[in-house]
């Protein structure tokens, strides 16, 4: 029997890359070398991460039992402090704030983060942007955007329900600053809510409380009124309002980015494969071989 002109069997292959194996093995270190060196031009970052327990929900609703139940008759009495609220509602818009647009664009200008987050467009000498047109400048929106997607993450344990924040950064020392002042900014933002709250529910309870004679109603509102002006103290007098830090975040010396060994393997195996290619492509120069 005879082959055919296209007939290529294993052997003839493993032949044809032995005998292209100098081209296999330059272009494997080529572009190992290649990959090499990008990672090392890669900005190094450091991921620095704050470790929270958020509070818990201690809305008024589960405490007043029999008052909030006689409360449930009588209209807005009954969506005040908390009482339209689940029971994980405070821990669920507490971790909404901490991963917010409103908190990041806040943060971001009130800390002068605009030149931090676009250095390679600010030019220091004269602190002005390198683009005169202002279209074409970074704002606080594109910063935010920014930021959400490069530099801050939020995660929560589903298990130990513990949230962990993390800034990704070239300074691990900044990285690590940022990430415990957010948490301190989140903290004060829902505090500040909830004494603003407070306030306007204690202003309404009052209200009607001159306008209704029903003693048992009275009884009620009086139990609404102090729960609020509780929360308002524990609001004054508590930092850690929303979250409680567990594991504050500390400038790290290990960074997570670039992998540079993971780069190079890459770039190697990618070199690999490739030479194997052009090495198939190549005209063969074996002996045409018949059975």
């Amino acid at each position: 029997m005879e082959s055919t002109a296209g007939d290529i069997s294993l052997v003839d292959v493993s032949a044809n890359l032995w005998a292209n194996r100098l081209l296999i093995l330059i272009t494997t270190a080529c572009f190992g070398a290649a990959a090499l060196v990008t990672a090392f031009l890669l900005p190094e970052k450091f991921s620095a991460s704050v470790v929270l327990a958020p509070v818990g929900d201690d809305s008024v609703g589960g405490k007043l039992g029999g008052a909030g139940a006689l409360l449930s008759q009588f209209g807005g009495l009954a969506s005040l402090g908390g009482l339209s609220l689940g029971s994980g509602g405070r821990k669920s818009e507490s971790i909404a704030t901490l991963g917010s647009a409103a908190l990041a664009e806040g943060f971001i200008a009130e800390k002068k983060l605009l030149p931090v987050l676009f250095d390679d467009e600010w030019n220091p000498g004269t602190k002005t942007w390198k683009e005169s047109d202002p279209a074409d400048q970074p704002t606080l929106w594109k910063a935010e955007q920014k930021f959400a997607k490069k530099v801050r993450s939020v995660s929560e344990d589903k298990k130990t329900g513990l949230v962990t924040l993390t800034m990704t950064w070239r300074d691990p020392q900044l990285a690590a600053e940022w990430a415990n002042e957010l948490v301190a900014r989140a903290n004060a933002s829902l505090r500040a809510r909830a004494i603003e709250q407070s306030q306007r529910n204690l202003e309404y309870l009052n209200g009607q409380l001159v306008k209704t004679s029903v003693v048992e109603l009275q009884k009620s509102i009086y139990g609404l009124i102090e729960n609020e002006i509780k929360q308002v103290m524990v609001a004054n007098g508590n930092a850690e309002f929303a979250f409680k830090v567990i594991d504050p975040a500390r400038a790290p010396e290990k960074r997570t980015s670039p992998k540079r060994g993971l780069i190079t393997v890459i770039g190697l195996f990618v070199g690999f494969m490739l030479g194997i290619v052009i090495a198939l492509a190549r005209p063969s120069n074996l002996p045409e071989t018949r059975t």
